[in-house]
C-alpha cells in the first residue's frame, strides 16, 4: 500500500511539474520584438502583436544624446531608418536628440505596410503595460542604466513586470538594489561559427566558468538566464554547448531557483529542434522565430489538456 502512494504521488509530482512547465511559456521572448524578420524591431506595434500572442517581447533599452530612452537596438539608424538625411543616418543615437529621431521611419525597411512604424520611448512602452500584469517585458541593456529604467518604469507600475536583461550578470545586484525582489535575465554565449569538438568545448568551458562566478555571489539577482543554443542536425550531438553540459547547467540552476530560457539561432524555425530543446528540461524560449513559436506553444498546451 506504501508503494502505490509513493507512485501516486509521484504521478502526481510529475502532472503537476509538467503543468507549471506549459504554464510558464508565456515568458517566452521574441528577441527584439519582431524577431529576424516578422516584424519591425523594438516596436510598440510589435509588442503589442508579441502579447496578443501571450509571450513577452524582447526590448532594446538605448539613450539619445537629451536622455530619452528609447527602444532601439542598433547604434546608429542605418539599417532601420527611412527617409533619412545621410548625416542623420550614420550618427550614433547617443549623439541625437529624440527631436531629431522620433519622426523617422522605423518601418519601411521591412515592408512597406510598416511604413507608420516609429521609435518608442520606453515611457510609452511602459504605459502599455500599466495595468496589465501579462505584460511582461525583457529590458536588454543598451546604455540605459538600471537606475534610470527602475525611476520610468515605477512611475507606471510595472517595475515587476521587467526583466532587467544582460551579459552582465552583476548588473542584476544593481537592479535588485533599485527594485528589490526584481527579475533579472543573464544571456550567456559565444555565437560559435560552428560545432566542431573544439569549439563545444570552448562553449562548455565558458558555459562552467560563468556558473561558478554566478555561484559565488549566490545568483544574487539572477531570476532567470538565457543559453545561447548552435544547432547542428548533421551531428550526433545537435547541440552547441553540449547536451551534458546544458542538462548540467539546468539542473545546477533549478537547484538555485533560477528559470532557463532557450534562444537557438540556427534552427528557431524547426518546430522538431524546438521539442528536442523543451525535452532537455528549459523552462521557455527565445526566439527569432516566432511564428513558429507560436504554433509550438500552442501544441503544447494543447497536448497538455490531453493529459488532464
Amino acid at each position: 500500500m506504501k508503494i502505490l502512494y509513493f507512485l501516486v504521488a509521484v504521478f502526481f509530482a510529475i502532472n503537476i511539474n509538467a503543468q507549471s512547465r506549459v504554464d510558464g511559456l508565456f515568458r517566452s521572448q521574441v528577441h527584439r520584438g519582431g524577431g529576424r524578420d516578422t516584424r519591425p524591431d523594438n516596436a510598440l506595434e510589435t509588442f503589442l502583436w508579441c502579447w496578443g500572442h501571450g509571450v513577452a517581447p524582447e526590448a532594446d533599452a538605448r539613450l539619445t544624446k537629451d536622455s530619452v530612452v528609447i527602444a532601439f537596438h542598433d547604434a546608429t539608424l542605418e539599417r532601420v531608418g527611412r527617409n533619412v538625411p545621410n548625416d542623420i543616418l550614420t550618427t550614433p543615437i547617443t549623439n541625437l536628440t529624440w527631436a531629431e529621431i522620433r519622426d523617422v521611419d522605423a518601418g519601411s525597411y521591412l515592408s512597406k505596410e510598416f511604413s507608420s512604424t516609429r521609435i518608442s520611448t520606453l515611457e510609452s512602452i511602459f504605459a502599455s503595460m500599466a495595468g496589465r500584469p501579462d505584460r511582461v517585458l525583457y529590458l536588454d541593456e543598451k546604455g540605459a542604466p538600471p537606475e534610470m529604467v527602475a525611476e520610468l518604469a515605477k512611475r507606471f507600475g510595472v517595475e515587476n513586470q521587467i526583466y532587467y536583461t544582460s551579459p552582465n550578470f552583476r548588473l542584476m545586484a544593481r537592479w535588485q538594489k533599485v527594485v528589490p525582489g526584481g527579475l533579472g535575465m543573464v544571456w550567456l554565449g559565444t555565437w560559435p561559427r560552428d560545432n566542431s569538438p573544439t569549439t563545444v568545448a570552448r562553449a562548455d568551458a565558458f558555459l562552467d566558468a560563468q556558473l561558478i562566478k554566478m555561484e559565488k555571489v549566490n545568483f544574487n539577482g539572477i531570476s532567470q538566464v538565457q543559453l545561447h543554443l548552435r544547432t547542428d542536425l548533421t551531428k550526433e550531438d545537435p547541440f552547441c554547448p553540449s547536451t551534458e553540459c546544458i542538462k548540467r547547467t539546468i539542473d545546477k540552476l533549478h537547484a538555485n531557483g533560477v528559470t532557463v530560457q532557450a534562444f537557438t539561432w540556427t534552427e528557431g524555425a524547426n518546430k522538431d529542434v524546438l521539442r528536442k530543446i523543451w525535452d532537455l528540461g528549459f523552462d521557455n524560449f527565445a526566439t527569432d522565430d516566432p511564428i513558429v513559436l507560436f504554433e509550438l506553444i500552442s501544441e503544447l498546451k494543447a497536448e497538455q489538456r490531453k493529459k488532464k
